[in-house]
């Protein structure tokens, strides 16, 4: 019984969360685990802030069980506050989103449009934050990553390939802004499927029975009174 037990409580933890909004904030220079510029070259501490900037990015990857809305908002640039409470300063670079599945295939990115997200600032009328609304994605792995506008994939760029083959160093840095981000992942979902209804075991059938008949004959008692 014991046993069973710490199985259960283990399953608990590791049962899948739903409507989870996770906050994420860092610098690309130093928490940046994709520094790969280009072929045979790596980052280091010695490159340029705009370096950094142009092939830097930050992953972050994720395990659905079941199929679950996913929504990516950041707030690096002008600044907002986290759904989960943090207010983030303005200042950070303009963000670019891209999303691989388990296997690195590029599935959507920030590319076209920009949208100032709820909770997102704006700098003089503009918003340069964004939103990627993956919508509904099946059960499965996936990798988040955020790279300073225009680092695309070279997956997405080549229409073809994994995240394994790096990004293009499109990525670039203004004057006024840092290597800063800051962004939240909600994992929305909806509830976990309804348990199916319970069957009565036949015993708990009988004593229905024969309760039922037992009101019954109560009924027909009181009506000859």
């Amino acid at each position: 019984m014991k046993c069973l037990i710490l199985a259960l409580a283990a399953a608990a933890l590791a049962a899948p969360a739903f409507g989870d909004t996770t906050f994420y904030s860092g610098n690309l220079r130093t928490n940046g685990n994709i520094v790969a510029c280009d072929t045979g070259c790596t980052l280091t501490p010695g490159d340029s802030d705009a370096t950094w900037a142009q092939w830097a990015g930050y992953s972050v990857s994720f395990n659905l069980t079941l199929a679950t809305d996913v929504t990516a908002i950041t707030y690096g640039f002008g600044g907002g506050t986290s759904a989960t409470g943090p207010t983030i300063p303005s200042g950070g670079f303009e963000p670019y989103l891209s999303l691989f599945d388990g296997d690195g295939n590029f599935l959507d990115s920030t590319y076209f449009g920009i949208t100032c997200p709820p909770g997102a600032a704006s700098i003089g009328g503009n918003c340069f934050d964004v939103e990627l609304n993956a919508g509904l994605l099946s059960a499965g792995s996936y990798t988040l990553v955020i790279t300073t506008y225009e680092n695309m994939s070279v997956a997405e760029n080549n229409g073809s390939g994994t995240l394994s083959d790096g990004f293009t160093g499109l990525g670039t840095l203004q004057g006024t802004e840092n290597l800063n981000y800051a962004f939240d992942l909600d994992i929305a979902g909806s509830s976990p499927p309804a348990p199916p209804p319970t069957v009565p075991e036949p015993a708990s059938i009988i004593l229905m029975l024969t309760g039922a008949a037992l009101n019954s004959m109560a009924a027909r008692r009181r009506g000859m009174e």
